[in-house]
């Protein structure tokens, strides 16, 4: 799977407003935030609706890994000095 998918019905667009508030506001692990989002929608959620969200979350979260710079062990002749 690439990307993050796009809802494309009523649930899939809760869940993903829902995700989307929650990984604004927290900095929860996702799997508590996937537990979080499972009690707090208002309607049962369907198998296609759980796929849904575990795969908008791990877009999300592979999208948001990708942009951050990544990080590593700066060799000793790169290292400054104060």
């Amino acid at each position: 799977m690439n990307g993050i998918p796009e809802p494309t019905n009523d649930h899939e667009r809760a869940i993903a407003e829902a995700i989307d508030n929650k990984l604004l506001a927290s900095d929860s692990p996702y799997e508590s935030i996937v537990a979080e989002i499972v009690m707090s929608v208002p309607f049962d959620m369907s198998i296609a609706d759980t796929q849904f969200l575990f795969n908008y979350v791990h877009g999300k979260l592979t999208h948001s890994v990708k942009k951050q710079p990544a990080r590593g062990i700066v060799p000793d002749d790169l290292k400054r000095s104060g």
